[in-house]
């Protein structure tokens, strides 16, 4: 069980940047909460949107307390069950560590959540960046592919109800062993038996997707299987 330092702040660039300011002061074990962000950072150095009302956090790791391999399946089912504690609509995890409201006639969805993790070897730390549109007014712009809480549910809550679930649930998949974890994700994963397309920074790959283990997803294309352990994740139709 990790014993988190909670840091509260109004605003910040980016709560990956002041946990990666700690982390090399030698600090551990501390999620960074702010309301807002002016430079939040979704994955390949995307902008994340980090309006008012949204829960905006970073956790602080130890690496050499934690499973490193393990991190992206504990805390996309943390963020997972905390939502189905507030909704019971299809939310589900989109490879890697996506939470999606899915919909459940078609391969089309709206996000919910972002997470993004970093390593520092040289410090022995990782982060982990979490972005969950909570009460947050969705732009324009991302509307046919994002989605808040609120506006399924119709009323507002409390982020730091949810960060006190999170952190229940953090620590209690954190002593998970490897199989039971990776059952549990694949139980909760959208993402197997899709047709998907892995965008990689110099590359694109498509096929589907047979199954998914600690080494990243199997995807079967058309000449071979192939273990793809980053990049972005797009359904495409026709499976």
């Amino acid at each position: 069980m990790i014993n988190f330092k909670i840091i509260k702040l109004k605003e910040v660039d980016s709560t990956q940047k002041y946990c990666k300011l700690l982390g090399l002061k030698g600090q551990k074990n501390i999620i960074v909460v702010s309301e807002t962000q002016t430079a939040g950072k979704g994955r390949m150095d995307r902008f994340w949107y980090s309006h008012y009302g949204g829960l905006y956090f970073s956790m602080l790791l130890d690496i050499n307390n934690i499973n490193i391999e393990k991190i992206n399946f504990i805390t996309s089912l943390s963020i997972l069950n905390v939502l189905k504690k507030y909704s019971n609509k299809n939310f589900k995890i989109k490879f890697p560590n996506d939470i999606i409201l899915e919909n459940e006639n078609s391969n089309e969805y709206k996000k919910i959540c972002g997470i993004l993790s970093e390593i520092n070897l040289n410090n022995n730390f990782l982060i982990v960046g979490i972005g969950v549109n909570i009460n947050n007014t969705i732009s324009e712009e991302i509307k046919d592919r994002a989605i808040s809480l609120k506006d399924l549910e119709n009323k507002e809550f409390n982020n730091f109800d949810l960060l006190n679930d999170f952190i229940v649930n953090f620590n209690k998949y954190l002593n998970y062993n490897c199989e039971k974890l990776l059952e549990n994700y694949k139980l909760n994963c959208s993402t197997i038996g899709k047709k998907v397309k892995i965008i990689l920074p110099n590359n694109e790959l498509v096929g589907i997707v047979k199954d998914i283990n600690y080494n990243g997803l199997i995807l079967n294309t058309e000449k071979e299987d192939i273990i793809v352990s980053v990049g972005d994740c797009v359904y495409l139709r026709g499976v």
